[in-house]
């Protein structure tokens, strides 16, 4: 999950091979697809408990924008360190217990044993420990996000990702949905340990789906992947591509810190109705995706980026020029439906220009070091946030994130995938150092 409140899975770039046992036969890709599509729900659970549920019970409670800003900058971070988890994935084997299996099921369990001591803390009385708790779950589902992902680039054919990738991002949303609105619910009728207890099941009933994966065995010969990341990124345009990934589509993360308390300090919203727009905000941003990838199959990914950040851009500005009908729950639904949509576009369109830039020979790790970058991106806008949103008023901070949304689109002209991919071929010429023994 690498991540934001309504973000999308990715598809799983990497190789085109299938593992020919009992597990990926043609006979059970429906099979295949309920183990993913698990997968992601049980990432999607704690993500909507944390970021809709916690969100709101902390903010009632009284809680700064920011603080929620560095709540969110904490659980965002280990979401950065996935390119180093991923070359710990690729390294490690368990032998006869299998590569990816094991450390998934060693992720989900943890996750879990952080859940529950997480729910015998007092987030606002013992905020250091609840953070480090927040810190070590994150860092644990960012784990089982890449053990899944290189699982699923092991056990599907190359004509199965795309379904597969539909799977798993509405397993994710439905996690979300669940884990935010539906254990928010849970917590106003029998208390938050109970809540707590429900994430942990939810989170743990879809590992039971692993046990039964075979696995693939150790390759003999892997790449030296230190090797070609340095001639992948020697490339003009895969470092200014770096620079883009800390600075592209940023209101979303300025101003998620200052939404909560505006919503339910300023406005007067119930936790339901917050909640209900948090919902509503994943459901058209799934929408928005779909949307952005039919157009960049169409205008390509730079044009949809373009038009997408325009349009966030827009609709951030509008938004905070109507200041007055702020109190109106239907005035709200129109904003989040519009900007939900509006970040999917983006989303999806961004997650393309970085895979398009991304040399086929790395595109695991690659693509995982662009995801990180990304990650930062969000974990630093949601600590700047939250200082931002207590020193200016509301309807300037979402001004303010119209223009920086809209800065970075310099730097699209220059991000040419052709350009990209001739630099990766002119490195291509085989050397010592690109494969090692096992």
């Amino acid at each position: 999950m690498g991540q934001r409140p309504a973000r999308l899975a990715r598809r799983a770039p990497g190789s085109d091979r299938a593992y020919d046992g009992d597990v990926t036969s043609g006979a059970t890709l429906r099979s295949r697809l309920l183990i993913f599509g698990g997968l992601y729900f049980a990432q999607g659970v704690p993500w909507g408990f944390f970021t809709v549920a916690i969100a709101l019970r902390l903010t009632s409670l009284g809680l700064s924008p920011a603080g929620l800003g560095d709540l969110m900058f904490v659980a965002w971070l280990p979401w950065t360190g996935k390119p180093v988890i991923g070359l710990l994935v690729d390294r490690i084997s368990f032998g006869r217990m299998g590569r990816r299996r094991p450390f998934i099921l060693l992720a989900e369990a943890g996750m879990a044993l952080s859940l529950l001591a997480m729910a015998f803390v007092n987030p606002l009385g013992d905020r250091p420990l609840f953070s480090v708790l927040l810190f070590l779950h994150n860092l644990l589902a960012a784990a089982q996000d890449v053990g899944t992902d290189a699982l699923a680039i092991d056990l599907l054919a190359e004509n199965e990702r795309s379904r597969a990738n539909g799977i798993m991002s509405a397993g994710k949303f439905t996690g979300m949905v669940v884990g935010g609105q539906g254990l928010l619910w849970v917590a106003s009728v029998a208390g938050w340990p109970a809540a707590y207890g429900l994430t942990i099941a939810l989170l743990l009933v879809p590992a039971t789906l692993v046990l039964g994966v075979r696995e693939s065995p150790l390759p003999t010969l892997r790449p030296h992947l230190l090797g070609l990341a340095l001639r992948a990124f020697s490339s003009r345009v895969v470092l200014l591509a770096v620079v883009f990934a800390l600075v592209v589509d940023l209101a979303a993360s300025l101003t998620f810190p200052l939404t909560y308390p505006l919503y339910r300090n300023q406005l007067g919203f119930s936790e339901q109705q917050v909640a209900s727009l948090a919902t509503i905000g994943g459901i058209v941003g799934a929408l928005g995706s779909l949307l952005g990838g039919m157009l960049g199959d169409r205008l390509g990914c730079r044009r949809t980026l373009l038009g997408g950040c325009l349009a966030v851009a827009g609709i951030n500005l509008a938004f905070a020029a109507c200041g007055g009908l702020w109190g109106h729950f239907s005035f709200m639904l129109a904003y989040t439906t519009a900007g939900g949509i509006a970040a999917g576009v983006v989303y999806t369109a961004t997650l393309a220009l970085f895979m398009d830039l991304t040399n086929p020979r790395l595109a695991a790790t690659q693509f995982q070091i662009y995801m990180a970058l990304l990650n930062a991106k969000d974990a630093w806008a949601l600590k700047v946030g939250g200082r931002l949103a207590e020193r200016i008023p509301a309807p300037a901070m979402f001004g303010l994130s119209a223009i920086i949304e809209v800065l970075p689109l310099v730097l699209l002209p220059w991000l040419d995938a052709r350009r990209a991919q001739a630099d990766f071929a002119k490195s291509a010429t085989p050397t010592a150092c690109d494969a090692g023994s096992a």
